[in-house]
């Protein structure tokens, strides 16, 4: 019962929007190419370049300090060839999302460049955890964390004056600003980004991850991902990374904390290597800047 008047809460709020960007057709093309077994790299390659934009963002990110390859990597398709079909679908939806929402489309109170830079922070700590995982996709990995807290700028973007009231509340009472956000709307953020993974027709595991970064536990099938994104949303709040409108640092879960196996004497070097992959990941930055 809970849970249908979850969803009765978000449907309340998600039919107040109007408007929704979308993703280029390019990404759900090469989506859709992906699933055939036998697709060659120079049909996703054509796939892509047909949308020049956004295979000329991609080539840039590619040859960045991101990727960090000693010579210069040309076509679409050398760049597939070279990091794999799912590494360059991630950096295409990477660089499609800050296109997309990077800039701010009206006048607001809520800071967009602490927003991107606190999600940079989230994709490169969950990137910098998932190598020392041994974790293959860490592009994908990335790309969770850049998309956590999407729900917010949704917010921010559609539902203006009601965000305003969330953020304002988060000041006044010091508190969470998912906890603002029941308050004012009966559902979070993140109810709000995993209607929008679904909306973009993302698989299950963005579902999840988006909907559950808060609470991994809840995320069973994909706890693992979700609970990446989790530890790593907390340690980007504690180094002071960006800033997405909490004043507040919510606690780590124990059992995401126990999955990742953090050995804390350790943390001061992984600290290093995020600050590290958050000034390769830069380059994405770039491109929500209008």
């Amino acid at each position: 019962m809970a849970e249908a008047t979850n969803q009765d809460k978000l449907k309340k709020v998600v039919d107040q929007i109007s408007g929704l960007p979308t993703l280029p057709t390019v990404i759900s093309h090469i989506t859709k190419l992906m699933q055939n077994p036998k697709v060659s790299a120079n049909e996703i390659g054509q796939a892509i370049s047909s949308d020049q934009a956004l295979a000329s963002k991609i080539l840039k990110v590619v040859n960045s300090a991101f990727y960090g390859f000693p010579s210069r990597i040309k076509t679409i398709t050398h760049a597939i060839v070279i990091l794999g079909f799912n590494s360059v679908k991630a950096t295409a939806m990477s660089a499609s999302v800050f296109s997309t929402f990077g800039s701010k489309s009206k006048e607001t109170s809520f800071d967009h460049i602490a927003f991107w830079k606190h999600s940079i922070g989230v994709g490169s700590a969950a990137k910098v955890l998932a190598k020392r995982l041994q974790m293959k996709e860490t592009e994908e990995v990335f790309l969770f964390g850049l998309m956590h807290d999407l729900g917010k700028i949704i917010l921010d973007q559609f539902l203006n004056e009601q965000f305003q009231q969330i953020l304002k509340m988060t000041r006044e009472k010091n508190c969470l600003i998912m906890d603002a956000e029941k308050a004012v709307l009966g559902i979070t953020h993140a109810d709000v980004g995993s209607w929008l993974a679904k909306k973009w027709n993302l698989n299950q595991e963005y579902v999840y991850v988006i909907g559950n970064h808060h609470a991994p536990s809840s995320a069973s099938d994909y706890f693992m991902t979700t609970s990446l994104i989790h530890v790593a949303n907390a340690l980007i709040r504690a180094i002071e990374i960006g800033n997405s409108g909490d004043n507040q640092i919510s606690k780590i879960n124990p059992a995401a904390w126990k999955a990742l196996n953090i050995n804390t004497v350790l943390l001061p070097q992984i600290f290093k290597e995020i600050a590290e992959e958050v000034r390769k990941a830069e380059v994405f930055f770039n491109m929500g800047q209008k």
